[in-house]
């Protein structure tokens, strides 16, 4: 912006001050204004520069989002909180940028600006339970991790369900495998057939225990992925009611792998 027009004696001390103020299409950050006067017909600077740097911050009450909701006990397992189940207290939630809050005696929790999205498009906002700080026996019973589209000046509703889930355990080991191999041997195959079927009573989730002794890690490992792709399959073949979440763990005899040394010793 250029004032023209000023006359300006050579021998004097002047102050022009200049106040501006920032419009509403302005965005967040720091600008600098700077100022100088300047000869109209030689173009030569005849002052120095002055500058001042503003900083439009975002206003915590229409631009900031807040975050709210529930963990509850989703006793029925359908994700939303019915009239008889009660909330969660002193469960953690954590944001993808390190914010932290505790569910209150109700199960409650709120999270004072969680994010400052993006004025014009929004942002993605993440939030996890840490399933970790539920109570003894309880499982997520809805996604751990949520993300939702937050837009400035508009709060947000997060809820979580968790509930005491049904365990079915499935403990094996070598002798149920065929010697060196993943392949189940054939007078265990009717057991898959019954795992199935308890399966499918209610809603569970399949722990399968793999007790290890001195047989090589990798085969362990193999035969726990083997055997947990082949329930999985069947699983889907039976198109039953629920997703079934498989969690293998191996259990050394000796405390760990037995490592073989030169010369055949253990």
């Amino acid at each position: 912006m250029i004032w023209s027009g000023f006359t300006l004696a050579v021998d004097g001390r002047h102050t022009i001050k200049l106040l501006l103020a920032a419009g509403a299409g302005v965005t967040e950050g720091e600008f600098v204004n700077r100022a100088r006067a300047t000869n109209s017909i030689l173009g030569s600077a005849i002052s120095e520069e002055a500058s001042a740097t503003v900083r439009i911050i975002p206003d915590p009450t229409f631009d900031c989002t807040d975050v709210t909701g529930k963990v509850f006990n989703d006793a029925n397992r359908n994700a939303y909180q019915d009239n008889d189940e009660e909330g969660l207290s002193g469960v953690r939630l954590v944001t993808a940028k390190g914010l932290v809050a505790s569910t209150d005696a109700h199960g409650r929790y709120h999270i004072t600006c969680a994010v400052v999205p993006n004025e014009s498009r929004g942002s993605n906002f993440v939030l996890k339970l840490d399933d970790r700080t539920l109570p003894s026996g309880f499982r997520s019973s809805t996604r751990p991790v949520q993300v939702q589209r937050a837009t400035r000046g508009k709060s947000l509703r997060i809820n979580f369900g968790a509930s005491i889930h049904r365990v079915v355990g499935l403990d094996i080991a070598d002798a149920a495998f065929e010697p060196d191999k993943t392949t189940i041997r054939q007078q265990w195959l009717p057991r898959v057939g019954m795992l199935l079927e308890e399966l499918q009573k209610a809603p569970a989730i399949l722990r399968l225990s793999y007790v290890a002794d001195v047989e090589p890690e990798a085969l362990v490992e193999q035969r726990l992925k083997s055997l947990k792709s082949e329930i999985s399959d069947a699983w889907e073949e039976l198109n039953c009611c629920y997703e079934l979440v498989i969690e293998p763990e191996i259990h050394w005899r000796l405390g760990g792998p037995v490592v073989k040394q030169r010369g055949g010793e253990q």
